[in-house]
């Protein structure tokens, strides 16, 4: 049974100001959180999807309506920082201005993250006090701090990340579907392949094929918020260190203060359907290099 919980999006693709005041960003949704809650977590997946709690907003945020994708990447990084070289995007693992720009380290994402945000007009929402590496790729950062008080553009966190990506759909896959036995025959295989790029629409033709890799972004069925690609195609970077869930009701979880591991969230095009769920986790070294890897930003409400 499909359950929907209280959930409002809305968007507009097209820019109506600048500055530093509220406006609609383009290529964003607006996702209505703010004073409103959902259960995180699920009995259906591993152990670090639990204990299955709530978490409570005190902000909406828009949120990209794609990954990055490698011509917006590409264009911004080149024009601000000096140094950047465009990353090792290979058509063995989808090429062109349209794909997701993926083989992005976290502080990669961070960095495109401020220069939009200096592109238009907004505080920039990561501090640091060096690089090391080239700038947009395969860099890190050191001694990197995120004020969550800027307006600009970010990293989501993981709640941000899964309240978006359920689009008020409280099951394990944002079309209303709970694994296991799902899926369990070629029409749940290609249910799934009309919302997400996946091992079965992908990385199981293998490499010599045009269907290996990523896919071009916005080819799929979007979830009820207008959101592409929320499953599949690239993981996508987090904000948030990682660390284990705990019981009871939090506000605006970002995770822990420092870390080993950074989250990531939606699956990827090597995956099969357990790591597509909404709630599913998966963590790496924030410097991990590999072409299953992308990012989304978001914005919140001023």
């Amino acid at each position: 049974m499909l359950v929907m919980l209280l959930l409002s999006c809305e968007g507009n693709d097209n820019p109506t100001g600048g500055g530093n005041t509220g406006f609609t960003p383009a290529g964003m949704k607006l996702i209505t959180a703010k004073d409103r809650s959902f259960q995180i977590g699920s009995i259906n997946g591993f152990p670090d999807e639990l204990p299955i709690h709530t978490v409570r907003f005190s902000h909406d945020f828009w949120m990209d309506t794609t990954e990055v994708t490698q011509a917006d990447y590409d264009t911004l990084m080149r024009h601000s920082y000096s140094g950047y070289v465009t990353p090792g995007w290979f058509s063995t693992y989808g090429v062109g201005a349209r794909y997701p720009a993926y083989s992005i380290y976290w502080g990669d994402a961070a960095l495109y993250c401020n220069a939009r945000s200096r592109r238009d007009g907004l505080d920039t929402v990561y501090r640091y006090t060096g690089i090391t590496g080239t700038p947009g790729n395969m860099c890190e950062l050191v001694g990197v701090t995120i004020d969550y008080t800027k307006n600009g553009y970010r990293l989501p966190t993981e709640a941000e990340w899964e309240y978006a990506c359920r689009g008020g759909v409280n099951a394990d896959f944002f079309w209303g579907k709970n694994i296991n036995p799902y899926p369990s025959d070629a029409a749940d295989s290609a249910e799934i392949s009309s919302y997400a790029i996946w091992s079965a629409n992908s990385w199981q033709f293998g490499s010599d094929t045009s269907a290996f890799g990523t896919h071009q972004v916005a080819t799929k069925t979007p979830n009820q918020c207008g959101l592409y690609g929320m499953a599949g195609n690239v993981y996508e970077w987090c904000n948030d260190w990682y660390d284990s869930y705990q019981s009871g009701t939090v506000v605006d979880p970002a995770g822990p203060d420092s870390g080993l591991f950074r989250c990531m969230r939606g699956g990827s095009w090597g995956n099969d359907a357990t790591y597509l769920r909404s709630a599913n986790r998966t963590i790496v070294f924030p410097d991990y290099n590999y072409y299953f890897i992308g990012f989304r930003a978001v914005r919140p409400v001023p």
